[in-house]
């Protein structure tokens, strides 16, 4: 009896190969995340707006260097400004919709920590209801959008993360007849998690 104890102790058992449900350096999870949004207008007519945003990604969980997301993602931001022009008295009311795919490139700085780049582009659906003396006016501003940008990522843990970020961001609108083009410098703070 001591003796088959001791050649089964002497025999380590390996596993031939990946066993079903366990990670590999190459699995791909969905990510579900939220990040809330304050975008700064950096054109005249475009307001600073706040909103959210809700992103569903696929990222890579391989612990390398470099990791991959690609990710889907719907906002809202909505915002106002007021403006006066020749003596007139203004306030526009936007919000804007834009519904982006996009990609970051993860550089880690280690397991738990990295810093990312990366874009995105869609479809923006908005709207502007400008107000004055004369009345108001609805105009809408859908069009082509996208954005640019980084950030850090931080894991708090197995299945959570937070991220800080910056992006630059246009949206290509007919704004009351006129062609234009309207910038925000977007600042996020978000939080995902995966199951």
């Amino acid at each position: 009896m001591a003796c088959l104890a001791g050649v089964a102790n002497a025999a380590p058992y390996v596993l031939p190969e990946n066993q079903p449900g366990a990670y590999t350096g190459y699995d791909w999870t969905p990510v579900w995340g939220i990040d809330a949004l304050y975008a700064i207008g950096s054109e005249k007519h475009m307001p600073d707006m706040w909103g959210a945003r809700l992103n569903f990604s696929l990222y890579s969980m391989q612990r390398a260097s470099v990791r991959h997301q690609f990710c889907l993602s719907v906002a809202y931001e909505a915002g106002n400004e007021k403006y006066t022009e020749d003596y007139v008295h203004y306030k526009d009311e936007m919000y804007a919709m834009p519904i982006t795919l996009g990609y970051n490139v993860h550089l880690a700085v280690s397991d738990e920590v990295s810093f990312f780049l990366g874009g995105r582009a869609g479809y923006s659906i908005g709207q502007v209801k400008e107000k004055s003396v004369f009345g108001t006016e609805k105009v809408d501003t859908d069009g082509f959008t996208f954005g640019v940008g980084g950030g850090i990522q931080i894991q708090c843990s197995d299945a959570v993360y937070v991220r800080l970020g910056y992006e630059f961001g246009r949206t290509y609108v007919d704004k009351k007849g006129v062609k234009g083009n309207y910038g925000q410098h977007t600042i996020s703070l978000g939080v995902g998690c995966w199951f």
